[in-house]
């Protein structure tokens, strides 16, 4: 009996802002009116969606998220700070993490 094909885990990734940052976040997002008005509630809420992907196969990695470099980004795109903005900065920021961890030689 041959053994099922293992299957590709999804990976995405998840703007993680630091408790420090959050008001920050507030002031300059768009979308502040549909973020938890506290970073333990957010981070709460983020936690569960953590596990609730996981459930699905998809695995979230908290990608570690500067807010005035977020901004400073957004500013260059000419785009707002909201919700569709900070998925595709962290989707930037891990396309450059691969790059820089995929030059590397790995030896097996």
């Amino acid at each position: 009996m041959s053994q099922p094909a293992k299957e590709k885990v999804q990976k995405a990734g998840l703007c993680w802002v630091r408790p420090e940052q959050w008001q920050r976040l507030l002031e300059v997002a768009e979308d502040s009116d549909r973020l938890e008005s506290s970073w333990e509630e957010w981070q709460s809420k983020s936690l569960e969606m953590i596990e609730v992907f996981a459930t699905r196969g998809i695995e979230i990695e908290k990608v570690d998220v500067d807010v005035e470099a977020l901004i400073a980004w957004c500013q260059e795109k000419d785009k707002p700070v909201n919700a569709s903005t900070r998925a595709e900065y962290v989707t930037a920021l891990m396309m450059e993490q691969k790059k820089t961890t995929s030059g590397k030689i790995t030896q097996h």
